[in-house]
């Protein structure tokens, strides 16, 4: 054989090889569902714009309105986390078909989305499914964006492109615009935004301020900064505080000097992970005994439910003290997933707080007492109840009320 002709094989072999390398990192892996077998939930919710004459709080609110007044009926959230939809098939659909069940059941008048949706790669083509999946359904929903969204530049959908996609939905909360602080300076992260919730007055009975946590692919500049690893837990940054702050007090004055609100995030706060000491030496998955640092033990922090079955995977840093801004302004609690089999709840009898961990909704874990859902009931008339549920959809605990 000819010099010519090898090298024209070999040319042929490495271009094939090529070929099959690009349909493997590149080909779009769809996950396995019948989202047409889905039955849409009767609501009465509408999101009103803020010049609504039902509409009393001054932005735009969620509202379940009945000939054409506001209803005196409670408001149903139903929170989920963790939700991991991959390219492992038999997993994803069986996280689906649970997830698909428990809205059904509880038939919520609004879905909360604790982070870590997505995750694997070549996920542009799921990125869009989850849309409709959750659309199917006809309820408003609103995710914040987890770490493992957007992780791995070029083989993943960017952070900003979910966002943006997910926020085409009329139904999908979540928003794609830039935020900017009072003197100028743009937000960190993608789809920090605030929603209400108004009660049969028109004015906000709850609010929930939802922040960006980011993925773990740090600058250097700020690795550097903070001294920390290149894949450490990414803190929420001044930026975001200050949007926070600016837009919770615009939204208490225009709702008459008070307004309920929590913080949804995807990691828990350093502030946690600074309160509890765990042994050296646990199993990851069994539920493990810890105690109060000294620290905590200062800090006036009570057990309520739940327990810890791994670490508490915070940031080592903080940038923008989050805690500290949320206690300053009276927040009611602060919700996270991010350590999947972890399901602990405290509360800060000082500060008036709740950090709660939201309910694992991945079956990849295979630990049922750590995975399930919980829900929150916001009273027509304020007030609000807090609780956890099993995967068998039966009550788990009665974490807090207000």
């Amino acid at each position: 054989m000819g010099k010519g002709k090898i090298a024209a094989i070999v040319c042929l072999s490495l271009i094939l090889v090529l070929i099959a390398v690009c349909m493997i990192v590149f080909y779009q892996v769809p996950f396995d569902y019948d989202i047409a077998s889905i039955t849409p939930i009767a609501t009465d919710v509408r999101l009103l714009a803020a010049d609504d004459p039902l509409n009393g709080s001054g932005s735009p609110a969620l509202a379940k309105v009945k000939d054409g007044v506001i209803s005196e009926e409670d408001f149903r959230i139903l929170f989920l986390t963790d939700v991991h939809l991959c390219e492992r098939r038999a997993t994803t659909r069986e996280t689906i078909e649970r997830m698909v069940a428990w809205i059904t059941a509880e038939q919520p008048d609004l879905i909360i989305l604790g982070g870590d949706t997505l995750n694997g790669l070549n996920d542009r083509v799921r990125v869009e499914q989850f849309r409709d999946l959750m659309d199917a359904f006809g309820v408003y929903w609103a995710p914040v964006l987890g770490n493992h969204e957007g992780d791995r530049p070029f083989l993943m959908t960017s952070r900003k492109k979910v966002v943006e996609i997910w926020s085409e939905s009329p139904l999908c909360l979540m928003e794609s615009d830039e935020k900017h602080t009072a003197d100028g300076r743009v937000v960190d992260g993608y789809g920090n935004y605030a929603l209400s919730i108004l009660g049969a007055d028109g004015k906000a009975k709850n609010a929930f301020f939802f922040l960006d946590n980011g993925s773990k692919l740090m600058e250097k500049a700020d690795y550097e900064k903070w001294g920390v690893s290149k894949k450490a837990d990414t803190a929420i940054s001044q930026s975001q505080v200050d949007w926070y702050e600016e837009t919770y007090a615009v939204m208490k004055a225009l709702n008459g000097g008070t307004l309920t609100h929590m913080c949804v995030i995807h990691k828990p706060l350093q502030v946690l992970g600074e309160a509890i000491v765990l042994p050296d030496e646990f199993t990851y998955g069994e539920v493990t005994t810890w105690s109060y640092s000294i620290k905590g033990s200062q800090q006036s922090w009570e057990y309520v439910d739940g327990d810890l079955r791994d670490k508490i995977h915070c940031p080592p840093y903080t940038d923008g003290d989050l805690y500290a801004a949320l206690v300053r302004n009276g927040a009611r609690a602060v919700f996270f997933g991010h350590d999947h089999v972890n399901d602990l709840t405290l509360y800060n009898r000082e500060d008036d707080i709740y950090l709660t961990y939201i309910r694992l909704t991945t079956v990849t874990e295979r630990i049922p007492d750590a995975e399930g859902y919980n829900v929150m009931t916001v009273g027509a008339h304020g007030g609000y109840d807090y609780r956890a549920y099993k995967v068998d959809g039966s009550l788990d605990a009665e974490l807090f009320v207000g």
